[in-house]
């Protein structure tokens, strides 16, 4: 039987949150491919983690800012993606059913998150590289104008 879902560490939240974007920080994600039109990332990480915590479908893609329709398609393309269901629902009761991970869920994100971590232990130095040779620094860059260009009005073609 697999555990609960580790904690995230500070860095791979950034990472998954999307801070590095706010920071100007060059970034790695990962991305892995399972056949079958499956796939498996970030995002779809992070609704599980959600799914756990909150114990609902529709919950976790409302934090995720999505519909519950596009929730489920998620979890229901991971379900297909493997032999064994890493989401399992319950329907109706009083309180509305609800979903939970299975251990094989609780393990696909233990999986994920270390390759995503020994991933980014391999590559920082890169990254480091690739930031230190990067063109402006953040705070040069929100000191640009940000009104929009202006446009030359489209001249007219002569009538034939």
């Amino acid at each position: 039987m697999v555990g609960p879902v580790a904690p995230r560490s500070p860095s791979t939240t950034r990472f998954a949150l999307g801070g590095c974007y706010r920071t100007g920080m060059a970034r790695l994600t990962i991305r892995v491919d399972l056949g079958k039109g499956g796939a498996l990332g970030p995002g779809k990480i992070r609704l599980l983690e959600l799914i756990e915590s909150h114990g609902s479908i529709s919950e976790a893609g409302r934090v995720m800012g999505m519909s519950y329709r596009q929730a489920w398609l998620l979890v229901d393309n991971l379900n297909q993606s493997f032999r064994q269901a890493v989401v399992s629902k319950q329907t109706g009761g009083r309180r509305g059913g609800g979903a939970r991970l299975t251990a094989w869920g609780r393990k696909v994100i233990e999986r994920y998150r270390a390759i995503e971590t020994d991933a980014q232990q391999a590559v920082a130095p890169h990254l480091r590289a690739l930031e230190s040779a990067g063109t402006d620094p953040p705070a040069a860059r929100s000191r640009r104008s940000t009104a929009p260009r202006k446009r030359m009005p489209r001249r007219r073609r002569a009538p034939a």
